[in-house]
């Protein structure tokens, strides 16, 4: 056989040339079209392809649509069963020997198994959660590193720069695959042992697999393939200048808040905690948060040592259900941890600068997995007596399948408005709350969640009063799946504005509702002139309004505004009735301004109320610097730029000593402190000592925004605002002196919003007294009235006297001294001592006004009593 060398062939005895047909058109081979389907030659590539997509899809489907599912063990167990079942024929087949022949040529292959591990692992967190949800930036870029693994099959038929970038991706996720290696580190000793039988414990080595596979690549390819090392290198720097300069921005962070404490300590007037003053110095900005949400998990670790892997049973917050898991606070916590705050003080901080009170209610149960489902609205509105009383009936599903976990909402009522009913379904019966003092529904609450919960679960469920026209609700516990029904009564006036009253519905926070579908029923007892509602109406009558369909926070009724009604309600031998009501004006001459300066004001502005004040009181405009300061014209620029820099204020009222001829002016932020943050604190302690001050402090808040803090100083009549621009300050106060008087009556209750007052008059008159009113009229006054008598008092610990407590109980309303509780049994009302009053009004309710009987009323249902009974012992013995 001669070789292809010495083949050599004479012309003339050449074969003649074969015909060949050229391809029809159409018919062209597609070279790219070839490359791109390469890896698709192979079998097993292209099953773990479809496996990787189909496993991936389903991944981000549920996390879309699992509202109300309890299917999560389901999907926990179908991920690790695709990525179990793939694994076998890889090993089985010799995918993993590196002395293979098709090693190399198999990576592709080996890299989809890793990529449906990885799946498999999230999917198991949703159920035991090591890492919490990732931020968007840290989810995105497992995505883009997941995807450049897969896009490696085609590295062969990229052009250069594109390897480079590949590379640069692919070093980026070596590098984030450490760090998730590093961070489950500790539980190595615990899932190895549990590694027999390929136990669910592989998951927690995934991120190492995926650490070792690409460092070994990136390393054995860079030295053979020198124009990869710019993408290595690119992809090194990336992580490397964003931890950089996370950390410049941190320490920065630390040494702001170091230096804010050592200039406390020199301050002549320390009775600002300095979380406060920290609140108040530092820029509320991205990074700020996300280093104070940091420093709070970091000092929360440490206050709660021993709670358990998952924090199961021990304190915690709404933030707690909203971190995000943040490889870079991560690592600056870890390398600089932060001790200026206590956790406390940082939620606090965190509180003022979100504006967000729901986010820092104490929790001791998750509420991550919960929803609400459902929304059923019931709403009757008195246009006559400009009242409403709304029922919100709340359906919670817990989405998780094996965890239980705790319900929290925060409702934001309308001004005036109390909390008047609440009911709490167990074991499919409705039952109603028990009215009992705030000190002792939290006790029990905290035994029945926090202690007892450990062994087995019982259902308590608690209302309590917050400042702001806000109030929380807690339903534990919330089972994995099952769902839990809560209803909550309002109490409310309606606002007067321009001859029409405004209904608006109370909105609240908790377990999202944005899936929700609503129910919507409003009931008119007397049919309004025009209505006009800001949603679409399925039907409508003379006296109904119905609607159903998605969750709408934010709906409002108008009506017109009628006469308002001469009828009472009776209580307790009291008649409560509506009359009209406009504040009147009184006039005085300041003594004394003092202002209030902030972030909020502008030079011009301030210099512009400095001469107007200045002109009327002379050498007696005061601001607040580290104590009393009278303020200059020559001062004036410097110290605003001093003041300023407060991102808020927090006028020191009890500093004005003569209060009746003062004029406090200042510009509200959207943030601050309210008054129950700052309790125990020496400025809480001074604030006591102006109990016994009377006359409200005359407030003008320039603009239309009024900070939280004096927002509750107003509510409890210890400032009396009045709002406007500086042209009005300057107009009508600084000149004219007008200003609202509030009346000093015990036996009124002004509600401007509604422009009426609620009058209680002592023994009414029978003959002459129509007592048909609704029974919200007592609950309104009262509540109103208990807020008034409290006012200054807030402070002290000794202000809930019996009778303010009495005055609650009479109401059946949620305040500052009292508190709505649901428990299981008799028997845990009896060993926590709270008992029902029938001594006052109860549950308010749609069914009926929720009136109690009068003496003579109680007389004649006793002799109503004796006559059955009479009757039918009668019967029974002439039968026998």
């Amino acid at each position: 056989m001669e070789s292809e060398n010495q083949l050599v062939q004479h012309p003339s005895t050449s074969p003649a040339p074969v015909a060949t047909s050229l391809p029809e058109p159409g018919n062209e081979p597609q070279p790219a079209l070839q490359s791109l389907l390469k890896p698709f030659a192979s079998t097993t590539y292209y099953t773990g392809f479809v496996l990787v997509v189909s496993s991936g899809g389903a991944f981000l489907l549920y996390d879309l649509l699992r509202e109300g599912s309890t299917l999560n063990s389901l999907m926990v167990m179908l991920h690790y069963g695709v990525a179990l079942s793939f694994s076998y024929p890889l090993v089985s087949g010799g995918y993993f020997k590196a002395r293979h022949p098709s090693y190399s040529k198999r990576r592709p292959t080996r890299w989809l198994c890793l990529i449906l591990w990885l799946i498999s692992a999230y999917a198991l967190n949703r159920e035991l959660p090591v890492f919490q949800e990732s931020v968007g930036w840290f989810g995105g870029a497992l995505f883009l590193v997941n995807s450049s693994m897969i896009g490696y099959a085609w590295k062969e038929a990229m052009p250069v720069r594109v390897q480079q970038l590949l590379y640069a991706v692919l070093t980026v996720g070596a590098v984030l695959f450490v760090y998730m290696a590093l961070y489950v580190g500790e539980l190595y000793p615990i899932s190895f042992p549990l590694l027999v039988g390929l136990g669910l414990s592989v998951h927690t080595f995934v991120p190492l697999a995926f650490s070792i596979t690409l460092i070994k690549r990136i390393w054995q390819d860079a030295k053979l393939e020198e124009h990869l090392r710019l993408g290595v290198g690119v992809g090194l720097l990336i992580p490397l200048v964003a931890v950089t300069i996370f950390l410049t921005g941190w320490v920065s962070h630390l040494h702001t808040l170091e230096d804010i404490r050592m200039k406390a300590l020199v301050q002549k007037t320390s009775d600002m905690p300095e979380w406060v003053l920290i609140a108040q110095q530092v820029t509320p900005n991205w990074f700020t948060r996300q280093f104070l949400l940091a420093g709070q998990r970091s000092s929360q670790k440490s206050d709660n040592q021993g709670g358990g892997l998952f924090g199961l049973g021990t304190e915690r917050t709404g933030w707690d259900d909203n971190q995000l898991h943040d490889p870079l606070s991560i690592i600056a916590t870890h390398f600089f941890p932060s001790h200026a705050l206590s956790n406390a003080d940082y939620l606090k901080v965190l509180n003022v600068w979100q504006d967000n009170r729901h986010m820092t209610e104490r929790k001791f149960w998750s509420g991550a997995n919960l929803t609400t489902k459902r929304v059923v609205s019931q709403v009757r509105i008195w246009p006559q007596f400009r009242l409403s009383y709304t029922e919100k009936t709340l359906y919670i599903v817990n989405k998780s399948s094996a965890t239980t976990e705790e319900a929290l909402y925060t409702f934001y009522l309308p001004p005036g408005s109390a909390i008047s009913s609440m009911s709490l379904w167990v074991n499919g019966r409705e039952e109603p709350a028990r009215l009992t003092t705030a000190a002792r529904a939290d006790s029990a609450y905290h035994q029945i969640v926090n202690v007892e919960s450990r062994q087995s679960s019982r259902d308590p469920s608690i209302v309590s009063w917050r400042e702001g026209n806000r109030i929380t609700l807690r339903v534990f516990p919330c089972p994995a799946h099952a769902e839990r029904r809560v209803k909550l009564g309002i109490s409310s006036p309606l606002t007067l504005t321009n001859g029409q009253l405004l209904y608006q519905n109370p909105r609240f926070d908790g377990p999202s509702a944005t899936s929700a579908n609503e129910l919507i029923h409003v009931e008119f007892t007397q049919a309004p002139n025009t209505v006009v509602p800001s949603l679409n109406l399925d039907r409508q009558t003379g006296k109904v309004l119905t609607h159903e369909g998605s969750y709408t926070p934010d709906w409002t009724i108008r009506m017109a505004a009628p006469a308002l009604s001469a009828k009472s309600f009776v209580l307790d031998n009291k008649a409560y009735r509506v009359e009209p009501y406009q504040e009147a004006i009184q006039f005085f001459q300041p003594a004394d301004i003092y202002l209030d300066l902030n972030a909020a004001w502008k030079l011009d502005e301030l210099k512009t109320v400095f001469r107007e004040a200045y002109r009327r009181c002379p050498n007696r405009v005061w601001v607040f610097e580290d104590g009393l300061t009278q303020l200059t014209e020559a001062d004036l620029d410097a110290t605003y730029h001093r003041l300023a820099r407060q991102q808020f204020s927090l006028f020191p009222l009890y500093l004005i000593r003569q209060p009746a001829t003062a004029l406090l002016i200042t510009k509200g932020t959207k943030a601050s402190p309210t008054l129950s943050d700052l309790t125990g604190s020496a400025f809480a302690t001074r604030m006591q000592q102006t109990a016994d001050q009377i006359t409200p402090i005359r407030t003008f808040c320039l603009g239309a925004l009024v900070s939280p803090y004096l927002r509750t100083l107003a509510e409890l009549r210890v400032v009396m605002v009045r709002q406007g621009s500086t042209t009005d300050l300057i107009n009508h106060v600084v000149n004219a002196h007008p200003f609202p008087r509030r009346p000093d009556q015990t036996d009124f209750v002004p509600l401007a919003e509604a422009g009426m007052a609620i009058r209680q008059v002592q023994k009414p008159t029978p003959a002459v007294l129509d007592d048909t009113a609704p029974d919200h009229l007592a609950r309104l006054f009262m509540y109103n009235h208990l807020l008034q008598r409290i006012g200054r008092h807030y402070f002290d610990q000794n202000y809930q006297t019996d009778s303010l407590i009495h005055e609650a109980q009479q109401a059946h309303v949620v305040s500052p001294l009292s508190s709505f509780a649901v428990l299981e049994s008799s028997a845990d009302y009896d060993r926590f001592g709270i008992v029902k009053d029938n001594s006052g009004l109860d549950n308010a309710t749609l069914k009926q006004e929720g009136a109690v009987p009068e003496p003579h009323e109680w007389a004649l249902l006793v002799m109503v009593a004796l006559l059955i009974g009479w009757t039918v012992w009668k019967k029974r013995h002439a039968t026998a």
